[in-house]
């Protein structure tokens, strides 16, 4: 009998074990840098965030200060790419839960 295949599944069986430890480590990551990302947002929605445009827009802040989270949509877009990040995460456990 040809086992050849068990070499294929082998592979496929490697292959996971390693996506799997990635995954883990970068949703650790995730999870952990969520209270500095509801720092960005809630300075987002601050009074602060207005003022801040604000005096960036009037050139009253130095070039030696990194203003790109003054923009107007960088924040926005990056909660909305975490929203729809975990989308995709309630997505893929709801299958991996009904795959079993």
């Amino acid at each position: 009998m040809d086992y050849n295949y068990l070499n294929e599944l082998n592979e496929i069986y490697e292959d996971h074990e390693k996506l799997m430890e990635n995954l883990k480590k970068a949703l650790e990551e995730f999870v952990d840098h969520q209270d500095k990302y509801k720092r960005l947002v809630t300075y987002y929605y601050s009074e602060d965030f207005t003022k801040d445009m604000d005096a960036s827009n009037r050139g009253e802040i130095g070039d030696d200060i990194n203003q790109a989270v003054l923009s107007e949509d960088a924040i926005y877009d990056l909660m909305g790419e975490n929203y729809y990040t975990g989308l995709a995460l309630l997505e893929t456990a709801n299958d991996l839960i009904q795959d079993k």
